[in-house]
C-alpha cells in the first residue's frame, strides 16, 4: 500500500466525515476505483481515531465539561446510594442529591439516550453492512436514502430549541437513525443533523450534538474491532507507520472540515448536499453494472 494512497484516504475521511455525504460510501467507491479493501484493515480505525481527535480538539471545552460532569454524576449517584442505605438503617426518609441539575449533566444524559439505541442497532446491522459494502448497488441506495433525509430536513424551518430543551425520546430517535449509519452510503452526520433539525433544534445545536455523538460511536467501533490483525502481509513497523500517517491526515483534514461546516450551516440549507448525494447515488448504481 503506497504511503500517498494512505494520505489521500486520510484526507478524504477527514473532510467527508464532517459533511453530510457519507464517508463510508465514498470509501466503498474509492476501494472499487483504486483496487484495495481499506475497511478490512485497522487503517480505517486509525482514520476514525483521527477524526475523533479533531472533534475533541475543536470542542475541547464541551468535552472537558462533559467528562467532569459525568464523573460528578457518578459520584452523586453513589452518594445517593449511601444516603439510601443510611435511611433504611435509621428508618428515615432522607433527601437525595439531584443528579441532573446542570445543562451539561442534561447533555450527558441526552448523549447517553442517543448512544444506547445507536449501539444496539449498529450491532444488529454490522454483518448486513459488511455484505452491503461489497456492492455499489447497495451503497448507491444508501446515498439515495441520505439524499432524501437531507432534502426533507432542508424543507423544515429549523427551531430554536437548545439541547437542554430536547426530551429524551427525541434523542433516542436520533440515536436510532445514527445506528443506520453503519450501512454504506448512509451518512452518520446527515442522519443526526437531519434528526436534530426535525426534532426542533437550531442548526448550531444540531451540529454540536451530531459532532459529540461521533465520539461514543467511534469509541464503540474501536472496542468492537481492536482484535483485528495489524495489516495482513505487511510488516508490523510499516503497517503502524501507515496507520499513524493516515490518522494524522484525517485529523488535519477533520480540523479544517469542522470549521467549514460550522460556518456553512449558519447561513446555508442542506439541499445542496442532498443533490450531491442523489448524483453520487445514481452514479454508484450505474457503476455497479460496470465494475
Amino acid at each position: 500500500m503506497d504511503l500517498l494512497i494512505v494520505i489521500v484516504l486520510g484526507l478524504v475521511q477527514g473532510i467527508i466525515e464532517f459533511f453530510p455525504v457519507s464517508s463510508s460510501g465514498h470509501m466503498v467507491l474509492l476501494e472499487k476505483l483504486i483496487g484495495f479493501h481499506v475497511r478490512a484493515l485497522p487503517l480505517h480505525l486509525f482514520l476514525h481515531i483521527g477524526t475523533s481527535l479533531a472533534v475533541v480538539f475543536t470542542l475541547r471545552r464541551d468535552v472537558f465539561r462533559l467528562v467532569i460532569e459525568c464523573g460528578r454524576m457518578i459520584g452523586d449517584l453513589f452518594g445517593n446510594l449511601k444516603i439510601f442505605a443510611q435511611g433504611v438503617r435509621r428508618g428515615e426518609d432522607p433527601a437525595y442529591t439531584k443528579i441532573v441539575r446542570t445543562n451539561y449533566r442534561k447533555l450527558v444524559m441526552l448523549l447517553l439516550a442517543a448512544s444506547l439505541p445507536m449501539a444496539v442497532i449498529g450491532v444488529l446491522l454490522v454483518r448486513t453492512a459488511e455484505v452491503m459494502s461489497q456492492s455499489l448497488m447497495y451503497t448507491g441506495a444508501g446515498f439515495l436514502l441520505t439524499a432524501i433525509l437531507l432534502l426533507v430536513s432542508s424543507m423544515i424551518r429549523p427551531g430554536d430549541e437548545l439541547p437542554r430543551d430536547i426530551p429524551y425520546w427525541k434523542m433516542c430517535l436520533i440515536g436510532c437513525l445514527q445506528g443506520l449509519s453503519v450501512l454504506p452510503g448512509v451518512s452518520r452526520f446527515a442522519v443526526t443533523l437531519s434528526g436534530g433539525i426535525l426534532s426542533g433544534m437550531s442548526r448550531q445545536s444540531a451540529v454540536r450534538i451530531s459532532l459529540l455523538l461521533l465520539l461514543p460511536a467511534s469509541f464503540g467501533s474501536l472496542i468492537a474491532e481492536y482484535t483485528l490483525p495489524v495489516m495482513p502481509g505487511i510488516p508490523v513497523g510499516r503497517a503502524l507507520l501507515l496507520c499513524i500517517v493516515g490518522g494524522a491526515a484525517a485529523f488535519a483534514a477533520g480540523m479544517f472540515a469542522i470549521r467549514q461546516v460550522l460556518r456553512f450551516v449558519r447561513v446555508r440549507k442542506l439541499n445542496g448536499f442532498s443533490y450531491y448525494c442523489f448524483a453520487v447515488g445514481i452514479v454508484s448504481v450505474i457503476l455497479s453494472f460496470v465494475l
